[in-house]
């Protein structure tokens, strides 16, 4: 399954249109005029949100909770820095998030691979674009958290140009899997 995770750069704060098979399934928008980020999740037509990514104190390291209606919050940490390896967990569950060189990123639940997220390398009057594909049986709605989770941290407020450029990640803990494929 293929999500398409897209930042309005024309608005107060970051905003998100979150799109699976040219629908808008979700939306996301930063909270304004805090000193520490918060972003609320909702479904296109409302005002209540279904999860909140609240960024928590932290020297160079990502320290975030993700927050979702009636399910338990996940912690989302740096595992190491320098390889770009970060953990999101929630009791028995834990997801790895692995950058590798350039702009790519695996997910894996509990030691299995259940999806890559990459994000574009040029982007013209827009924010930052993400394309998610993740197997179909696999928590899209954390999947997504986890991808903003990552943007808020590695690029928040760093893209206030007409044209952006990123040419990504040198150092990674674990070689992107070229070959893997998401489960039907």
């Amino acid at each position: 399954m293929r999500i398409d995770i897209n930042q309005k750069k024309i608005a107060f704060g970051n905003k998100f249109n979150i799109v699976k098979d040219g629908q808008t399934i979700l939306k996301a928008a930063s909270r304004l005029f805090r000193i520490l980020s918060v972003t609320e999740l909702f479904q296109p037509n409302s005002d209540l949100p279904l999860g909140t990514i609240r960024r928590r104190f932290a020297i160079f390291k990502a320290k975030y909770d993700i927050e979702m209606a009636n399910q338990p919050s996940y912690q989302f940490r740096t595992i190491s820095w320098w390889k770009n390896h970060h953990q999101c967990k929630s009791g028995s569950n834990v997801y790895d998030v692995y950058g590798h060189r350039g702009r790519r990123y695996s997910i894996f639940k509990n030691g299995t691979q259940v999806a890559y997220f990459k994000k574009e390398a040029v982007t013209f009057f827009e924010g930052d674009n993400y394309m998610l594909l993740a197997s179909d049986n696999a928590d899209h709605f954390l999947l997504t958290c986890i991808v903003l989770t990552v943007d808020n941290y590695r690029s928040n407020n760093k893209n206030n140009d007409a044209v952006n450029i990123d040419i990504g990640h040198i150092f990674q803990a674990r070689k992107f899997d070229d070959s893997w494929t998401p489960a039907q």
